[in-house]
């Protein structure tokens, strides 16, 4: 079990101004598993906390595509990249950069009764590990996303209940459930 005092929270939503992320700062565990959410998308975009990392205080590991060096953007629909500027990578930013100026952010650890997290200490690792030796993955929005990676991080188990959700509300929507 992690070792860390967050087993299971779900946490407030913080907003992109100064108070709310230093409260946010103030409270987040390295391992824990952060939650950036847009307005108007339908899907949340992960990242796994790990404190101090390559000269910034409060850095956050997470996989994605992303476009225009930016931290946190529109993800591809498959695992090909539409421009040669987009490719998949391991990233370390803060999580204000992450953030950026719009949406909101919440420790999540939601899934930590239902799977085993590991250590807080083996989870900032291996996340580390992936990022710092540039582990190549390939992007895919069903079998391979950033959530999958912060959960294969914690849980050694990649798996994405967005993906799941997309699905059951799919399968229901056609009377296949």
């Amino acid at each position: 079990m992690a070792s860390n005092n967050h087993f299971g929270m779900v946490g407030r939503w913080h907003e992109p101004n100064s108070q709310d992320l230093n409260d946010l700062e103030g409270m987040v565990l390295p391992g824990d598993r952060l939650e950036f959410s847009r307005a108007g998308e339908w899907y949340a975009h992960w990242g796994i906390y790990v404190g101090e990392y390559n000269g910034m205080e409060h850095a956050v590991i997470h996989f994605g595509m992303f476009e225009g060096g930016t931290a946190f953007s529109k993800k591809k629909m498959s695992g090909s990249a539409v421009s040669a500027s987009s490719k998949p990578e391991v990233r370390a930013d803060s999580i204000r950069e992450v953030l950026g100026t719009s949406g909101k952010v919440r420790i999540n650890n939601s899934k930590d009764k239902a799977k085993t997290p590991l250590s807080a200490h083996a989870v900032v690792r291996r996340a580390k590990k992936m990022h710092r030796e540039r582990v190549a993955i390939d992007y895919n929005l069903i079998k391979s996303n950033c959530e999958h990676f912060v959960n294969l991080c914690r849980y050694d188990n990649p798996t994405s209940d967005q993906v799941d959700a997309a699905f059951t509300g799919a399968r229901t929507g056609f009377g296949v459930a």
